[in-house]
């Protein structure tokens, strides 16, 4: 018997359904833009759309990840779980100035969801549903503002069906943020702080950029104000530094760290010669930022314990290393975590 367009219809779909189990059946949610996003009940192959986003399924669901975004480098390897590290790299979709997605290779991955986390702007919107209505697979936005990362971890959970995961992730973000409130409300003046970036250290961020929010957020005034050129960035000189005179100098990167500590003109500045340069962990990522993920949970407490020693009252390597446990699951041996902190306690 020939069967009716209905019955042919209704076939196919089931045979869909059995391809991708759960898909038939799926689940709506919302995400931080208000965008309703539909999703297979079981979500077993998630694709990042930028770095951020590839950092926040790592936490979360390391054995549904397509791949990276980058993939990490050789260094950073032995703080990621074994069974991820290897993961081929996958299409950023979020790269500025690049070419348009390609829908065709992004298919051939066959994701059941992508997820990006950070900026949740229009152009990201505009490029969320490019993507969706192209590759017609759901894509979802995540805000990846700081103080947003409970309510991230939470709804990035309900999204990849890990929400028990999430919510032990969340709880650790939110205990973050309420140690600073608490630890700020408890300290005296807030240290002047110059956040030195590049291979000689003579490029930060302006007051309020990305890359000084975590700084910031722990309770330091940025000396770094006024326009900011490409990108947020700015280009002093070693004498503008020197006036603004700040109490600290934090390293976001350990090129800026060695020059500041091999360069004899850094020695003039006063936080250099009294030995207050402090320079940021990086692996598997930095702390700081770059990519600005959840890795700027431990960057907020360190800073905590950078900025206000005697109120936050930190056990940096015991901080270090329950970060690494419950977020990374890989615990650093004490030579790891040695090399890992270098710097960081001035």
């Amino acid at each position: 018997m020939t069967p009716t367009r209905r019955e042919f219809g209704l076939g196919l779909l089931a045979t869909i359904a059995a391809a991708r189990p759960g898909w038939a059946q799926g689940r709506t949610l919302t995400d931080s833009v208000g965008r309703r996003v539909t999703v297979p009940d079981r979500v077993a192959r998630v694709m990042a759309a930028g770095p951020p986003a590839s950092i926040l399924l790592y936490a979360l669901a390391p054995d549904a990840m397509v791949g990276w975004v980058p993939q990490p480098p050789v260094e950073a390897k032995p703080f990621l779980l074994p069974a991820v590290r290897e993961l081929p790299a996958s299409p950023r979709l979020t790269a500025r100035g690049g070419d348009a997605p390609d829908t065709e290779r992004i298919a051939a991955l066959k994701p059941d969801l992508i997820v990006d986390f950070g900026s949740v702007g229009a152009n990201y919107v505009a490029l969320a549903e490019k993507v969706r209505a192209s590759a017609h697979i759901s894509y979802a936005l995540i805000d990846g503002a700081i103080e947003k990362s409970p309510a991230a971890l939470r709804l990035a959970g309900e999204l990849l069906g890990r929400r028990e995961r999430a919510v032990e992730l969340a709880a650790y973000a939110e205990q973050s943020l309420a140690k600073v409130d608490a630890v700020l409300a408890a300290a005296g003046p807030r240290p002047k702080v110059y956040v030195a970036c590049g291979p000689d250290g003579l490029l930060t961020a302006v007051r309020g950029s990305g890359l000084t929010e975590i700084v910031e957020r722990a309770g330091a005034i940025n000396v770094a104000d006024g326009k900011a050129e490409r990108g947020g960035a700015l280009s002093p000189s070693l004498e503008q530094i020197g006036a603004s005179n700040p109490d600290i100098v934090i390293a976001f990167d350990r090129a800026a760290y060695q020059a500041i500590r091999t360069q004899p003109a850094w020695q003039k500045l006063a936080a250099v010669s009294s030995k207050r340069v402090f320079a940021a962990p990086t692996l598997p990522w930095g702390w700081l930022g770059e990519p600005p993920s959840v890795n700027r949970l431990i960057g907020l407490r360190w800073m905590l314990s950078v900025l206000h020693p005697k109120e936050a009252a930190m056990d940096l390597r015991a901080e270090a290393r329950g970060f690494h446990r419950l977020f990374y699951g890989v615990t650093p041996g004490d030579a790891e975590l040695s090399a890992l902190l270098e710097g960081a306690s001035g």
